[in-house]
């Protein structure tokens, strides 16, 4: 035995019988994980400003529960094989091997627990089983970890002090044998404690026995905090795991009967152009990280109105271009954006690809114009299949994929994501001009990703900003640049209609932007060379959903089309985006609406709060208003769940 596990195994203090020595595993176990919870909020402090006394208090009766749930979900097997009515329990090699089992289990609901101290500033959610399906697409995993291992290697520490903790406290107690055996006493006394450990870790991970009950569910721990973005600080990440390893994802709704809800809210679109289908060319443009902070046009009160921003071609672009000002992306991560663009369907409580409903007919934007005689083609410089991406645009029938292998060129790799938006943007360029017309293209940059590198050739020519990612927002806007520059002058340039966005918001820096609403702002931008209609700034409320009910109208498209967002040029729509951030939300004109599923909501008017300081909720003023919003929500979710479940995502 080494010097190193001498000193941490050490000699036991205590002797205890079998049944205590099980209640204080356990008990060391939530011990651990109330100290994860305090170290992920070290780690992310500034994503939870504002926290008081009374507020902690909150989260760590709540987290408690969620903690006590995952113990169990680790312990069931320990705690069963710790008590096994058998007198083979008590033998020191029986008992080595509970050691290991104990060992192996609480090391991994520790170490999920331990991703999350660095994980959570880039994802802001607690780690899930869908995070886990979605990483295994990645072709670079090897790589992607040994990365994270590198730049959180304090985590990694961290990790290892928690073990060496918990095991020195297990080694802390011996268990008490029997002085002596009395078989039939023996086989029943054990045999009933057996029979109510069993009841007893049911009860701890349902909660109840009431048929009505439901096992401790995410959106509970919005009961125990004020604000939504606070419940991460309630959860535990094994809990989080282990309950999405087979979550039935979505659940049928009744708030509404089906002939009201259709009243109160549809997805279905009808288009009734009475002008001819323009067939032009469309190109949508997705930039990684994007996030609106970033973007000095969005930002021109900012600091007494001398922020710059980190994006100067995209700044004189909003210039000659329709600016929705107060837009708003579908979800945080790159998988979000895809359904939400191409095809109107937002991220809820999971990405929509990875649900089991992404089996059901739909009909996507890719899909309409392809049938209406266009090249589909996908643009993307990450190892073909990367997040899934590839497998998507089958599902939503574009023709053409073109990734890593068909760039075909591992000079120009950047050693982790993929081929640099610089080169590959230039090629896509050139794979445009050589496709049949009109086209329909998406474009998804990658080098504005962790850790953040840039090319050699341009490690000096951005200025550092407030964060590493600044500079790479700046190399990529200018590879935006070079290609514009490209394209501008061939001959189906101006016949070609971009859309340009982000996939998601970023790092943030400033506290308006840490907030409900700041942390989902992204730019959305229509340019058309020689469209004067759309050199406007709008100011009403846009969502990536919105963007391809809005592309088929621009394009006088004449049929239904599904999509939870709207047509940004329909003069009588009701400016709403609508999505899910830690609970439900439904942002309308200058209001902000909060529903956690359960009895808990909030309102906020953010354009007068930007920092969400003032609830409205309860105020008499606002009751029409809130009203209004909650029934506009619950409307939404009921059709939004219904549709997926039912298999409704086309117009009847």
């Amino acid at each position: 035995m080494s010097i190193f596990n001498r000193v941490l195994r050490g000699k036991p203090n205590w002797e205890l019988n079998l049944f205590l020595a099980v209640i204080y595993r356990l008990l060391i176990v939530l011990a651990v994980f109330m100290l994860c919870r305090i170290l992920f909020y070290g780690y992310n402090l500034t994503l939870f400003p504002g926290l008081n006394y009374r507020d902690w208090a909150g989260i760590l009766y709540g987290g408690l529960k969620f903690d006590i749930v995952a113990c169990l979900y680790a312990n069931s097997l320990i705690v069963l094989m710790s008590i096994f009515p058998a007198q083979f329990r008590y033998s020191l090699k029986y008992q080595k091997i509970v050691r290991i089992f104990f060992i192996i289990l609480n090391s991994l609901a520790i170490l999920l627990n331990c991703i999350d101290f660095g994980s959570y500033r880039f994802t802001l959610r607690r780690i899930s089983a869908d995070v886990i399906r979605e990483f295994s697409n990645e072709q670079g995993k090897g790589s992607f970890i040994f990365q994270f291992l590198i730049d959180f290697w304090h985590i990694v520490f961290v990790f290892f002090i928690l073990m060496a903790l918990l095991i020195w406290l297990y080694d802390r107690i011996k268990i008490r044998k029997p002085d002596q055996f009395k078989s039939l006493p023996f086989y029943i006394g054990s045999t009933a404690m057996y029979l109510l450990a069993i009841t007893s870790l049911i009860y701890g991970i349902r909660g109840d026995f009431k048929h009505s009950s439901r096992p401790l569910t995410n959106s509970d721990a919005g009961e125990y905090v004020k604000h939504p973005h606070e419940i991460p600080l309630v959860l535990n990440s094994a809990f989080c795991f282990v309950r999405t390893l087979s979550v039935k994802f979505y659940r049928k709704e009744s708030f509404f009967s089906n002939e009201e809800v259709e009243k109160i809210y549809s997805p279905v679109h009808y288009f009734h152009s009475d002008r001819e289908f323009r067939k032009m060319n469309v190109m949508v443009i997705l930039l990684e990280s994007f996030g609106k902070e970033a973007i000095g046009f969005y930002n021109r009160g900012l600091d007494n109105g001398t922020f710059k921003g980190y994006t100067p071609f995209l700044d004189s672009l909003c210039s000659v271009s329709r600016v929705c000002i107060n837009s708003f992306a579908n979800g945080r991560k790159s998988v979000d954006a895809m359904p939400a663009i191409l095809a109107g369907l937002p991220k809820a409580e999971v990405p929509f690809i990875l649900t089991p409903y992404v089996s059901n007919k739909i009909k996507s934007l890719p899909s309409i114009l392809r049938d209406s005689g266009y090249t589909t083609a996908f643009f993307h410089g990450a190892p073909n299949g990367s997040m899934g991406f590839k497998a998507f645009t089958k599902l939503v029938h574009m023709d053409r994929y073109y990734g890593m292998s068909e760039y075909n060129n591992d000079l120009d790799f950047d050693g982790l994501w993929g081929i640099w938006d610089e080169p590959f943007f230039q090629f896509t360029a050139e794979t445009l001009d050589t496709i049949r017309k009109p086209f329909f293209a998406t474009m998804f940059s990658l080098s504005s990703h962790h850790p953040f590198n840039l090319p050699v050739k341009h490690k000096d020519s951005f200025k550092e900003g407030e964060h590493p990612i600044h500079k790479c927002l700046s190399y990529s806007d200018n590879a935006l640049r070079e290609f514009f520059h490209r394209v501008s002058n061939e001959e189906w340039f101006e016949n070609t209609l971009f859309v340009i966005a982000a996939d998601h918001a970023t790092i943030t820096q400033r506290p308006e932007y840490n907030t409900a609403w700041g942390k989902m702002s992204i730019p959305i931008i229509f340019y058309k060379q020689g469209d004067s209609s759309l050199h406007k700034i709008d100011s009403s409320v846009i969502q990536h959903t919105d963007i391809a009910p809005s592309i088929l109208s621009y394009l006088h498209y004449k049929g239904p089309f599904v999509s939870f967002g709207k047509n940004i040029f329909d003069t009588a729509r009701t400016n709403y985006a609508a999505g899910y951030l830690d609970a439900f939300y439904w942002i309308e004109d200058e209001f902000l609406f909060q529903y956690n599923g359960v009895n808990k909501s909030n309102l906020y008017n953010y354009i007068k709060d930007p920092l969400l300081q003032q609830n409205l909720i309860d105020k008499t003023e606002y009751e029409s208003t809130s009203n209004s919003l909650s029934r506009k929500i619950k409307a939404y979710i009921q059709q939004f769940h219904n549709r997926m479940i039912e298999d409704r995502l086309t117009a009847q």
